[in-house]
């Protein structure tokens, strides 16, 4: 009984970093990974958005691809992915 609580916190616990990764083919990108890494798995983006604060300095930047049924999109700081979310379509 013990181990099956532990088993479901720790599920639990995971739930958020799998919903900061994506799958590109059979390659995943994830939050951390460089934007050298994002472009080996993905390729080049379809758009790139740049993104800024709000006194209109740089921010980032939004990497977008679009996919069959969905849009990916990838948000960027100091070289590394901090956001990935999917849009379906």
């Amino acid at each position: 009984m013990r181990s099956a609580i532990i088993v479901v916190l720790a599920t639990m616990l995971a739930l958020p970093a799998w919903a900061q990764s994506v799958a590109f083919g059979n390659k995943l990108v994830t939050v951390g990974d460089t934007v050298g890494r994002l472009y080996q798995v993905a390729g080049k983006p379809d758009r790139v958005v740049q993104l800024e604060n709000k006194f209109g300095a740089n921010d980032g930047e939004r990497f977008e691809y679009y996919l069959k049924g969905k849009t990916v999109l990838i948000t960027v700081r100091d070289g590394a992915i901090v956001q990935v979310s999917e849009v379906l379509t």
